[in-house]
Order: C-alpha cells, then structure tokens, then sequence
C-alpha cells in the first residue's frame, strides 16, 4: 500500500506545475509590435525609455517577457510584470511608456496595452517566451 501512496502523491506533484502553466496571465502593461505587410518596428524606442527610466528612478534592472512570434511576419508581445519597481515607480512606468512611438522610419505599429490577459492556449504552437532583462 506505501509504494502505491508514494506513487499517486509523486505523480500528483508531478501535474501541478503542468496545470498551472495554462493559466491565463494578466501583465500591467504589454507592447505588442504589430506588421502592416513588411515587417515590426524596431525596439529601440522601447530599449532608450527603459534606460532613461531606469537611470533616472535608479532602477537597477527591469525585466519583460518576449512572447512570439504572434504571426508570419515577427509580431510578438513585451510583456512586463513590473515586480521590480515600486507601486508608485510602476505608475510612473505604465504612464510613460503609453506615449513612446515608433520611428517614422519603422514599418509596423506597437500598442501599448494595460492590464492585458494573455491565454498561453491561444498563442502559437510555433511562440515562446523568453525573458528580457533590461
């Protein structure tokens, strides 16, 4: 009877962290970097605001998740969790980078989306999700 309780506890363990990994995830803030037909906008936009923000609220690191490809064409989430900063530096954050553009020079657009749910069982056979330590 032991071994058999020692198995179903083992693979009962084993399952949990496989069902928790198709949890919906909510992220504060996601920049989605969107093609028109040739391609995304360059995140060097993105890359400059994060570290002028991070020099001048003297954060030391900030991290987002790449997420993609979302399609043919290289579209991908930055999604940010924000646990790093304060509640009051994640404002800061969150307001500030709603107003950061694209180069005119980029094709494609990026949005800035706040609160924004992402279902792991509606994204792409083909996406994955990398962290991005700023």
């Amino acid at each position: 009877m032991k071994p058999l309780l020692l198995i179903t506890s083992l693979l009962l363990s084993l399952a949990q962290p496989v069902a928790a990994q198709n949890e919906k995830i909510t992220y504060p803030i996601v920049i989605s970097f969107q093609s028109q037909c040739c391609g995304v906008p360059s995140d060097t936009v993105v890359r400059n605001f994060i570290a002028a923000f991070k020099k001048k609220y003297k954060v030391k690191r900030i991290t987002a998740y790449h997420i993609g490809p979302m399609g043919r064409e290289g579209e991908y989430y930055l999604a940010f969790k924000l646990n790093e900063l304060s509640k009051k530096k994640a404002g800061y954050f969150v307001t500030k980078i709603k107003k950061i553009r694209p180069l005119k020079s980029d094709r494609g657009t990026l949005s800035v989306k706040e609160q924004f749910e992402i279902d792991p069982d509606l994204i792409s056979g083909r996406a994955g999700t990398k962290a991005v330590v700023f």
